[in-house]
């Protein structure tokens, strides 16, 4: 039997989120204003790592049963493993690293950097973060800027505001 990519929507007070996953972890999470699942589909047909995609219900899926319980506040970390594959290098390294922030914590893109051995890479480690395919899963919206501002996100600074407000013990986002 082929393996099969599993699509779902979830939707919060965000706005959606499409999530894909597949046998080897999470493949991609798409945060609002960016979440399409006709985008998400599209894109999936382009990568070796997505079998077969199939659009099911949240609670069909490993990763959507994870982010149900994390945005309704019933689970602080997506443990799921994130599908890299396709990744480069380095910012393997930096997704895998902030794996480790835990929710309700920060840290800057220069302590992420130096985790890295890389102290000077603060702003390659941003322009990992901001190709990061599995939102959540490797948290890039727990990393802030050098005086602990809030900087660069791809969905935008409300999203990461809400998230991090969320995970500092903020209503549920679903």
């Amino acid at each position: 039997m082929p393996e099969t990519t599993l699509v779902c929507v979830i939707e919060s007070k965000l706005g959606p989120l499409c999530c894909a996953s597949g046998p080897d972890g999470v493949i991609a999470v798409d945060l609002p204003p960016n979440a399409d699942v006709d985008a998400m589909l599209a894109w999936l047909a382009q990568r070796p790592e997505a079998q077969a995609p199939v659009v099911v219900a949240p609670e069909q899926s490993p990763a959507g049963q994870q982010l149900l319980a994390y945005l309704a506040g019933q689970r602080d970390a997506l443990t799921m493993p994130a599908d890299l594959r396709g990744v480069g290098p380095f910012s393997r390294r930096v997704l895998e690293a902030i794996r480790h922030i835990p929710p309700g914590q920060t840290k800057t893109y220069g302590q992420v950097a130096a985790e890295l051995g890389s102290p000077k890479a603060a702003r390659a480690v941003g322009q990992s973060l901001h190709r990061n395919p599995a939102a959540l899963f490797c948290p890039c919206h727990r990393v802030v800027g050098a005086g602990g501002g809030l900087v660069g996100f791809a969905s935008g600074l409300a999203i990461k505001r809400a998230l991090l407000a969320f995970e500092a013990g903020g209503a549920p986002l679903i």
